[in-house]
This record gives structure tokens, C-alpha cells and sequence, in this order.
């Protein structure tokens, strides 16, 4: 993460990073067992469209939290040489603010999706992998990225409410 860093949240943003590499190892040694079985013994292994749809969902969502708290999504820097370095902080808290809006929404909205795969224990027809499962991996990382964006946007606020700290 970053010098001085929440332990807490190195820690939870780590694991759901190192969560999202083991998401796509698994993606990546799925398919690469899947074309040497159908190259060699014309044997495909069933599901692996779904097991590479559901891994890809994982690796990007699971890694976000650690990119929040590195500062590393992708950015149109367009303004950023026209404002001054307390314009610039304002714009990126802004941003964070409504990354945050944006995070809590999603998370929000997965909710109600969540309750009715466990109700009904609905199931990926290729794979049986229990989609209650896979929104409750999405919801806790969303959550974990919200955690994350809080903890950011109150040290951003700090630093510029500090006296005779530049923003």
C-alpha cells in the first residue's frame, strides 16, 4: 500500500489480492488443461467457459481493494496540469468520493441478487459452483473496497484540514 499505511487494510486489501492471483491461476492452468486434453486426446474438460467467465469475475473483483488503496486505477489525467496542487487534491477527493458512491451502489444492488441464489441455492448449470457463493465473494470484496475508500478519503480530509500541510 502506501508508507504509513492502515494495517488492517494492507492486510485485508493483501489477502483479497493474493485471493485473485490464486482466482487466476486457476483460470489459467483450467485452460491450458483444457487445450492440451483437446488437442492431444480430443477429450475438452466440460465447464470451462463457465470456470474462466466465473475466475474472471473474481480476479477483477477481488483485486480491487488493493488498487483503491495503491492509488493505481486507470485515470484521465486531462486536468490535472490546468489547477493548481490544492485544486488537484480536491479533484482526486472527488473522485474517491464518488468512486466510493459508485462501490456502495454496486454493493447495494448485489444484495437482494445474494439473498435470492441462497434462497433458492441456484446453481451454474456447466459447473457446480452455488452463485450465492460467487455474489458472496463479490459483496465481501466490494465491501472490503468501500473500507478501503473510506479509510482513504478520511486520510485525504485530514491532510488537508492539517495546519500548514499542503494538500
Amino acid at each position: 500500500m502506501t508508507p504509513g499505511d492502515s494495517p488492517v487494510r494492507s492486510r485485508l486489501a493483501r489477502a483479497l489480492t493474493w485471493l485473485s492471483a490464486a482466482a487466476l491461476a486457476v483460470m489459467m492452468f483450467w485452460t491450458i488443461a483444457d487445450i492440451v486434453l483437446r488437442t492431444l486426446f480430443r477429450l475438452p474438460l466440460r465447464g470451462s467457459v463457465a470456470l474462466v467467465e466465473t475466475m474472471l469475475v473474481l480476479v477483477a473483483v477481488l483485486a480491487l481493494a488493493e488498487c483503491f488503496g495503491r492509488d493505481e486505477q486507470i485515470k484521465v489525467d486531462v486536468f490535472d496540469h490546468m489547477v493548481s496542487g490544492r485544486g488537484l487534491s480536491f479533484l482526486k477527493l472527488l473522485g474517491d468520493v464518488a468512486t466510493l458512491v459508485f462501490v456502495l451502489l454496486l454493493a447495494a444492488t448485489m444484495v437482494q441478487p445474494l439473498m435470492d441464489a441462497w434462497r433458492f441455492w441456484d446453481i451454474k448449470p456447466d459447473i457446480p459452483v452455488p452463485i450465492a457463493a460467487l455474489l458472496g465473494v463479490m459483496e465481501l470484496a466490494l465491501v472490503a473496497s468501500a473500507f478501503v475508500l473510506v479509510v482513504k478519503i478520511a486520510r485525504a480530509l485530514r491532510r488537508s484540514t492539517s495546519p500548514g500541510r499542503e494538500a
